[in-house]
């Protein structure tokens, strides 16, 4: 995953010594956000670990409980960061289209293009490092990046219920249709399962969009 660095502007010692403060405590979070993304990928959230973590950090365990209470609160962040991003990406394609089909194919597209650059935050999204498996990291942090990832999907549902003439409520199972099909072709092809079907996700996507009756 890719993680934004401090913008090459930014003052080295702000004048703010508040601001200097959180300066450190947005390097520390970095740092701790990028060694938790080695140990998932190594060891999945079930089998990470706070102290590991932590020496992959280069700091001790009570350097991050300030910052994060568990591992799975670090796996939120890992992905509430990954969904904004995500979301970033999928609104500017969407500002560049005009009619309702144009926008779902834009969106659609931009979400497909977005993973196939971030691999591992399709396995992040998925909770997939060690398998596929219900997990979780707490009812209230699942909450909120269920709230994240329909942010990004309504930006495909509401163009869509509007080209298909459809109330918010019936686009669902298309939106879940679509999104379901993507997910599924982005693991087929991180997985090189897709290459002796001489294909593609972006080959699916197209093909879902055109059954649909969408701009491809």
């Amino acid at each position: 995953m890719s993680l934004a660095p401090l913008p090459a502007e930014a003052p080295i010692f702000p004048a703010n010594p508040a601001g200097w403060g959180g300066a450190i405590n947005d390097t520390r979070r970095d740092l701790i956000l990028r060694a938790a993304r080695d140990e998932f990928i190594d060891k999945g959230l079930e089998g990470a670990s706070m102290r590991s973590i932590a020496r992959r950090a280069g700091c001790t365990t009570g350097a991050i409980y300030p910052q994060f209470v568990s591992k799975e609160a670090i796996y939120a962040a890992l992905l509430a960061q990954s969904l904004a991003l995500l979301d970033a990406q999928v609104a500017a394609a969407v500002d560049t289209a005009d009619l309702p089909g144009h926008q779902v194919s834009a969106a659609c597209h931009a979400f497909l293009r977005y993973y196939l650059a971030h691999p591992f935050e399709v396995n992040l999204g998925l909770y997939a490092f060690r398998g596929i498996k219900r997990q979780g990291v707490g009812q209230t942090s699942n909450h909120a990046l269920n709230a994240a990832l329909w942010q990004v999907l309504d930006r495909i549902a509401r163009p869509l219920a509007f080209a298909r003439g459809l109330g918010a409520h019936e686009a669902r199972p298309l939106v879940a249709l679509i999104f379901s099909q993507m997910i599924g072709a982005l693991v087929l092809q991180l997985a090189g399962r897709l290459d002796p079907l001489d294909t593609d996700a972006a080959a699916l996507l197209q093909l879902m969009l055109v059954s649909l009756r969408l701009p491809a």
